[in-house]
């Protein structure tokens, strides 16, 4: 037996619709993001900043790692080559 969507009572659908139709407005969607939706943002990049600049400094580190790596053997292979030829 399939159910519908839940029955709202009238009180919550009519609290539902003034606030959609206040939230059309285009002067309350600006204030709303100046007020709320920007500092937010600004926070949350104020917090995750230094962990983003910890992240590229250890991607940097292992990628150094890596092509340092690759290329000593690289060289090693290549003067090996060389000597038992």
């Amino acid at each position: 037996m399939k159910e519908g969507p839940p029955v709202l009572p009238p009180w919550i659908e009519g609290f539902i619709d003034k606030t959609v139709q206040m939230l059309q407005n285009d002067m309350l969607k600006k204030k709303i993001q100046i007020l709320i939706l920007e500092p937010f943002l600004q926070y949350i990049i104020e917090l995750v900043f230094p962990y983003v600049i910890i992240i590229c400094v250890v991607f940097g580190i292992m990628f150094f790692m890596m092509i340092s790596i690759i290329g000593l053997l690289v060289f090693r292979s290549s003067s090996a080559a060389s000597l038992t030829s």
